[in-house]
């Protein structure tokens, strides 16, 4: 039982921290109501992407340390904190950027790799889908938060009240479900061969560049759609039933993905899944520059993207457990997940400064669906994890 508590904790504790995916739905009132352009809103968003990455680094190896309560406790109460008081920022672009991209984001990455590395160590037989389950909470976020986002503002609910309302709730739950994570007493796992590994180590190791090169592109291609999925339906000149649901039908396929993808990496081996994931990404995005035009393939694009996204966050974190062991896994994980700022600080941002200055999401598509199909071979050739295991026997 104890088990499916920390399961069901760690769930909800993602759902709070994955309000960022929310960030498009308050994309138009911070630009009508406060000034902001779509650049703006972007370079809030790509910080904070940044900022998480950086303290997920942190916070893997305090987890490691200390065991994942006490990260999670002292990240909530400062990524709750910052909601409340970016409440009362007076929509200031530099105090957003600060309490929101900075703070806030600094709460969620000391957060984060918490939960999943406790869920993976509890359910050691079902690596992917214990992660798989976890992180659908972060990345079925959206589908409560902005919808309620989306009623508060059609009913003239200031954006930034909502964010102090936000702030609160995510108080009283982060810490609460916090009190429940604990890792296994006796961990059974095999003497890996990165059990003593140093951070500098995997740096000069072929497998981990290998999962580097798979898991950056798709990580670009997936914020750059969360954080502008918005304004690119509106750039479609779609109607508004259907830009008002789109973050949400794009955290729900996010979601499914997750679990989705799961799935799949218990049936198939780690690198044919993460090889299919890879082509399934390069396709998608590539297919939006050309034909993405009315509502029906809008629709399909939001929800092919959001399930491949979902692949970054399952398929490596278990393939990282399987190869490397989970006794190492909040380090080694957090400083692969590192790609996550690059991707963050790239991706978003240049996608907004392409579409404010062309009126299009065309070549941002171009750009990195080109790399997402580069990426299938550079991880094909470099990612072999046989061959290191042979030359350890």
């Amino acid at each position: 039982m104890t088990k499916y508590i920390i399961l069901i904790s760690s769930v909800l504790i993602q759902i709070c921290l994955g309000v960022g995916y929310s960030w498009s739905t308050f994309v138009p009132a911070l630009k009508q109501n406060f000034g902001l352009t779509i650049a703006q809103t972007q370079i809030i968003f790509g910080i904070g992407s940044f900022i998480i990455t950086l303290c997920i680094f942190v916070g893997g190896r305090i987890q490691d340390r200390l065991g994942p309560r006490i990260p999670v406790l002292i990240g909530g109460i400062i990524f709750s904190g910052s909601y409340i008081l970016a409440g009362y920022s007076s929509g200031s672009y530099h105090a957003l950027l600060f309490l929101i991209g900075v703070c806030a984001a600094t709460g969620v990455g000391i957060c984060y790799v918490c939960p999943i590395v406790c869920s993976v160590k509890w359910f050691p037989k079902h690596k992917s889908l214990a992660t798989g389950i976890v992180v659908a909470g972060y990345g079925g976020s959206p589908i409560i938060i902005s919808l309620i986002g989306e009623y508060l503002l059609s009913h003239q609910v200031s954006v930034l009240d909502i964010f102090k309302y936000m702030g609160l709730v995510f108080l009283i739950i982060v810490p609460i479900a916090a009190m429940f994570l604990q890792n296994p007493l006796q961990e059974k796992d095999y003497k890996s061969i990165a059990a003593d590994i140093k951070t500098i180590e995997l740096f000069k190791d072929r497998n981990f560049w290998g999962l580097l090169c798979g898991i950056l592109p798709c990580q670009c291609i997936g914020l750059m759609t969360i954080g502008n999925i918005k304004p690119f339906s509106l750039s479609l000149n779609l109607s508004l039933i259907v830009t008002g649901t789109a973050v949400s039908i794009l955290a729900l396929s996010n979601a499914l993905g997750r679990i989705g993808w799961g799935i799949i990496g218990g049936f198939l081996e780690g690198k044919k899944a993460i090889l299919l994931s890879l082509i399934s990404t390069s396709i998608v995005c590539l297919a939006a520059a050309f034909a993405v035009n009315n509502g029906l393939t809008f629709f399909l694009f939001v929800v092919f993207a959001g399930f491949n996204y979902g692949a970054c966050l399952v398929l490596y974190a278990a393939e990282i457990a399987n190869h490397y062991g989970t006794e190492k896994m909040g380090t080694i994980y957090s400083t692969l997940f590192l790609s996550n700022a690059v991707a963050g600080f790239l991706a978003p941002p240049l996608a907004g400064k392409i579409f404010d200055s062309t009126g299009s999401y065309t070549p941002a598509f171009l750009i990195f669906g080109a790399l997402a199909f580069i990426s299938i071979f550079l991880f094909y050739f470099i990612y072999r994890p046989e061959k290191q295991k042979i030359e350890e026997v």
